[in-house]
């Protein structure tokens, strides 16, 4: 755009104060302006962890700004800030969405919330802000005059996120007077004000009527700046929707990821950047001050929450403390040991039904020489498995011998102790906030072992990636699946999104080993051991692999922030990805997988090596295969590790299986199912629950 008419006019008609309008002069929004109040919505909900939705939010503050236009006999631009503020609040607490006593806080964020919705959008005009700029530098004075919603004191957060503040020696806002250029009522008591000849000032801006017309009338100077295009770009802006700009936004993701740059799996950045995201929205709404998360995969999961923070948080005083706590089922095992009569191994006895008399006194630490000498006491083969261990003879022996019995009670004694001292160096108040776990998941052995340390006292809630096995869930150890979950019930999305486990825990690998106990005597209080395997997979795969996601992740944080999506949305877009991810698996990323497998290390139990494939027992193939047809979605754990295991047998059998067809079917089998079948019949509650 060429300004130098502009130019020569202020030169000629000798201008010392030039007025400018802010909107489509100095910046310009990539969105209707419009959908910035819905941001603004967006925001809100997350940071005060509000029950009502974007579109409930934004047709509040909407009709709230129509009832005080006819009550206060203005217009839209001329109401106050402040009435605004209170007319939007009365009516969410006479909705219940806010409590009375939480008004201030709703009030406080209203304007920082605002500032950062519009600062999401807006980019700078950079030729009139060259020509501000050389105005000002040859002596002249700028002021900003704005038909705007907001206060003079928000305008001058969007300036100073601009870096242009300086700029400006005075700024003024229809809100804050009262008064608007689009009446015209705004420009006198500025120019008295400011005690200047309106022959020496000069109004820019976009509006016809607005910023010259009216200027003209009020004795300024005038100069309209192009505005039709803008008129234009605002009403296409108003096309489009929410999915379409979501579904654009993890499709890129996903291709970046294919290309052949890219390290496999790395659209895994998605799955747990949705997760973190979800997180940071429940802590709010469920006012969590502080947050554990669970070794080893809480390293990875910490990292990408702190980012998200430090990115979306809107009010830092209300920032929660996050803490890496080093556990692991074997370290949870040995301090919530309780006295060797009634311990009932429970984890131990549920996963491993069948052990060896050396796979249980490893799994109590027992050091070499003490497992040598008890079996010995005991005379039996240490090595042999002995079927339905825990209700064995062997077992009773075991607990009557007094080698063991003495060991037992000194090393649950002080790995209780270690810990205890462990989770109070964290500085937390967990007896008056109780204890907040994230974890990859699935079932919350370390939540049960935590819980059962406090003698069952102190509230333990678990926040997971994906829920899987149940326990005995009391009131006091409630557990969420945010990205999938059995609980309340299983829906189509979590089936896809809960597949491929293992990867999860794979691809949030951390770098240092797995926590075998605690010690008062030891740094930290964590004995570790790091397996070789392990550590020779994370210097050479995870850590860069991590490092990928990492830089998505950033990418995500940017473009997601503007776009307002529902969960419901979120989690069909990635469902869908989930299914692409599972099936469409090239021998770049089997041969990954099969790399991957020889560096997972299960540290309980069998302490098996290598990601194990369970396939499912089939007794009967054409009623399998009549569930199969009626609801895949149940049976995708398995065929997402077809290929995987046929490429470890016959690397040209998994080529030539055609998942792409397998994939078709699952497509047509939603659409008919959701789309047509689910319209018109009741069989979603009996064939297809």
């Amino acid at each position: 755009m060429s300004l130098n008419q502009l130019h020569k006019k202020l030169k000629e008609k000798n201008i010392k104060f030039l007025f400018t309008d802010y909107y489509d002069t100095i910046v310009h929004r990539h969105v209707h302006p419009n959908y910035v109040q819905r941001i603004w919505a967006k925001f809100m909900i997350r940071e005060l962890g509000l029950s009502a939705s974007i579109d409930e939010l934004y047709f509040t503050r909407q009709e709230s700004s129509k009832y005080l236009v006819g009550k206060l006999n203005k217009t839209t631009d001329e109401i106050p800030y402040n009435a605004i503020k209170a007319e939007v609040c009365k009516r969410l607490v006479n909705s219940n969405v806010i409590l009375d006593e939480n008004k201030n806080d709703f009030i406080n964020l209203f304007e920082e919330a605002d500032a950062r919705a519009e600062s999401q959008v807006q980019y700078l005009n950079q030729d009139v802000l060259d020509t501000l700029k050389y105005f000002k530098s040859n002596g002249g004075k700028i002021y900003l005059i704005s038909d705007f919603y907001g206060s003079t004191s928000l305008f001058k957060k969007l300036l100073a996120h601009h870096g242009i503040l300086d700029l400006f020696d005075g700024v003024y806002s229809s809100s804050t007077l009262g008064k608007s250029k689009h009446t015209g009522d705004i420009y006198a008591p500025i120019l008295s004000e400011l005690s200047i000849n309106p022959n020496e000032g000069m109004m820019i801006g976009d509006n016809l009527t607005s910023d010259y017309n009216n200027a003209i009338k009020n004795g300024l100077n005038a100069y309209q700046l192009p505005h039709k295009k803008y008129l234009k770009k605002n009403k296409r802006n108003n096309f489009g929707n929410d999915k379409k700009r979501l579904k654009k936004i993890i499709n890129t993701v996903y291709k970046t990821c294919h290309k052949n740059s890219a390290k496999p799996f790395t659209e895994y950045i998605v799955f747990y950047h949705v997760f973190v995201e979800r997180l940071y929205a429940t802590a709010k709404r469920k006012n969590i001050k502080d947050l554990f998360f669970l070794s080893r995969e809480g390293q990875y999961l910490k990292k990408l929450f702190d980012s998200y923070q430090d990115f979306s948080l809107v009010d830092e005083s209300q920032k929660i403390k996050t803490h890496y706590l080093k556990i692991s089922r074997h370290a949870a095992l040995q301090m919530s040991l309780k006295e060797f009569d009634e311990e009932p191994f429970t984890f131990l006895s549920s996963k491993y039904r069948d052990l060896a008399v050396d796979e249980f006194l490893l799994a109590i630490n027992c050091s070499d020489e003490l497992q040598t000498q008890i079996i010995s006491e005991l005379n039996v083969d240490g090595k042999t498995v002995i079927e339905d261990f825990f209700s064995s003879s062997i077992f009773e022996s075991l607990k009557k011998n007094k080698t063991l019995k003495s060991y037992y009670d000194e090393h649950r004694k002080t790995s209780y102790n270690a810990f205890k001292v462990y989770v109070n160096s964290f500085d937390v108040d967990i007896e008056k906030n109780g204890i907040s776990l994230v974890d990859i998941g699935w079932g919350g052995t370390m939540q049960e072992a935590i819980y059962n340390f406090f003698d069952c006292d102190i509230p333990v809630t678990g926040y997971y990636l994906g829920l899987g096995d149940i326990y005995d869930i009391q009131p006091k150890t409630k557990r969420y699946g945010l990205i999938s979950s059995i609980l309340p019930y299983t829906d189509y999305h979590d089936y896809i999104l809960m597949a491929n486990q293992q990867l999860y825990e794979q691809f949030s690998g951390a770098d240092h080993g797995s926590a075998l106990d605690y010690s008062l005597d030891v740094e930290g209080f964590v004995i570790q051991s790091h397996k070789p395997e392990e550590k020779w997979l994370y210097d050479n795969h995870i850590k860069a692999h991590q490092e990928e996601m990492f830089a998505l992740h950033k990418v995500l944080l940017n473009t997601l922030e503007p776009v307002c999506y529902s969960n419901e949305l979120m989690q069909a877009t990635i469902s869908k990805m989930a299914l692409k991810v599972g099936l469409f698996q090239g021998n770049k990323k089997l041969k990954f997988l099969d790399t991957l497998s020889h560096g997972f290390y299960q540290n309980v139990g069998h302490n098996q090596v290598g990601i194990s494939y369970k396939p499912p027992k089939i007794k009967r193939p054409m009623k399998f295969m009549i569930n199969f047809l009626l609801t895949p979605e149940r049976f995708f754990r398995y065929i997402v590790k077809l290929k995987p295991v046929l490429y470890q047998k016959n690397k040209l059998l998994a080529y030539i299986t055609p998942m792409y067809l397998i994939y078709l079917y699952f497509r047509f089998n939603k659409y008919v199912r959701f789309k047509v079948l689910n319209r018109f019949f009741l069989l979603k509650y009996n064939a297809f629950k």
